[in-house]
């Protein structure tokens, strides 16, 4: 996984940035500090048990854990997202 960061506020410790994840790769167990938003750009992936593909977005609440976000082709996502998510 790849991330490039647009956009960090300090206040409310969320950021902004392009993450491009390749092909058959995963992304590890989360739960989420606050609500994640994801646009997808580039490819497709699986996330919050739908598939989601160029221009479908998602957003997960505060609370909520991702446990099967993967691609197998490959995917470049937006991800607005709080860094206090806790890896599991």
């Amino acid at each position: 996984m790849v991330a490039k960061v647009l956009s960090y506020d300090s206040t409310s410790r969320r950021v902004t940035f392009l993450v491009r994840i390749a092909a058959g790769r995963r992304y590890a167990p989360h739960r989420h500090a606050a609500a994640e938003e994801r646009y997808v750009l580039e490819g497709g992936c699986l996330s919050g048990g739908r598939e989601l593909a160029v221009g479908d977005y998602h957003r997960a609440e505060a609370g909520t854990v991702h446990h099967d976000t993967s691609t197998d082709d490959g995917c470049l996502l937006l991800v607005i997202s709080s860094l206090q998510n806790e890896m599991l």
